[in-house]
């Protein structure tokens, strides 16, 4: 006799002709199913095998709902980091059982310049923020869910959330150190810190590895790449004439434009100019040119993101505050080797 074939929710959303999300909210007893259909949907499930046992039926009731925010300047340039940690985040979710509702937010959503409206489908479970988002916007949600909210990649002072966030401080203290410790001292920071609090914390590790080298002055050599308090998400700057022996890049984007710059002028990298950057995120457009970068365990930061909320949904203990999630450094060719570290 062949292996019996898993039935998912999937399937029985396409027999029924509703939504997967409809199917869950059915099947675990939650709100926003009429009786007929959620009547309908548990029969479905019972005739597709989905509940092999009394028991097995207890467990299939666990999965939950988790709805997923990200503003939509983080999404609209491809490659987006905090895409592929929702693919990751999505891909935990499944591992366990439960299912994840993405609502990308956009800037007349998050600036509630239109009325706040929480998600549509079904009743939340918990919540996973991934980025910055507005304050008035968390607020907004804070009121509206008294449910277990993780935020991933930016943190805060609620004391009701839990925050992961990648190590910007200490990552580019080492990446600045790399510059150091090849006896590069005139060194700028490519980075708006006031535009969000990660680019503060790698802004403020770049200065504290030029303050342990002595080089309190070169704190305030920086190019601002963009500006968040005008509405304006894109990174753009321009190069002084007379460029330093390093840059430091608050971001592997913002590396990509500067290495475009450097060309345009003829300036060769690294015999000319050192680069070191941070994410492990720029889209190589040459096998020749590889950013020297910190990379951010997505893998890591999407399993411990999932496992705290379930962890919160399931116990409703108190949230546990900032946890930082350590990455490695890459290697590349992009700093010009002066002597032996």
């Amino acid at each position: 006799m062949g292996q019996r074939k898993t039935v998912k929710l999937e399937d029985i959303a396409k027999k029924v002709g509703v939504s997967i999300v409809t199917v869950s909210n059915a099947l675990n007893g939650k709100k926003g199913v009429g009786k007929v259909l959620c009547e309908d949907i548990q029969k479905t499930a019972e005739e597709m095998g989905y509940f092999s046992s009394e028991r097995d039926r207890k467990k299939k009731r666990s999965t939950y709902i988790i709805g997923v925010v990200v503003a939509e300047r983080y999404v609209k340039e491809f490659p987006s980091f905090y895409m592929d940690i929702y693919k990751r985040i999505a891909q935990e979710a499944v591992k366990k059982g439960n299912l994840t509702v993405l609502e990308i937010v956009s800037p007349e959503k998050e600036n509630l310049k239109i009325d706040f409206a929480p998600f549509l489908e079904g009743e939340m479970a918990g919540l996973i923020l991934i980025g910055e988002l507005k304050k008035e916007y968390i607020e907004a949600i804070r009121m509206s869910y008294q449910i277990p909210i993780v935020c991933v990649d930016y943190y805060d002072v609620y004391a009701d959330m839990d925050y992961i966030i990648t190590d910007g401080f200490g990552g580019m203290e080492q990446m600045t150190e790399i510059l150091l410790e090849q006896g590069y001292y005139d060194l700028v920071f490519i980075g708006t810190p006031s535009a969000t609090k990660n680019i503060m914390d790698r802004y403020m590790g770049y200065c504290k590895a030029l303050e342990k080298a002595g080089l309190k002055d070169a704190q305030n050599k920086v190019i601002h790449d963009r500006d968040f308090m005008n509405g304006d998400y894109r990174i753009g700057f321009e190069l002084p004439d007379k460029l330093p022996e390093g840059f430091v890049c608050n971001c592997d984007k913002a590396a990509g434009i500067l290495l475009e710059k450097l060309e345009e002028r003829g300036i060769r990298v690294p015999e000319d100019v050192s680069i070191v950057s941070f994410d492990n995120y720029y889209a190589q457009k040459n096998n020749e040119t590889k950013l020297t970068t910190y990379e951010n365990d997505e893998k890591v930061i999407a399993k411990i993101s999932m496992n705290t909320l379930l962890k919160r949904i399931s116990s409703k203990k108190r949230a546990a505050g900032v946890r930082i999630i350590g990455g490695s450094v890459v290697e590349g060719n992009t700093v010009r080797i002066r002597r032996e570290a």
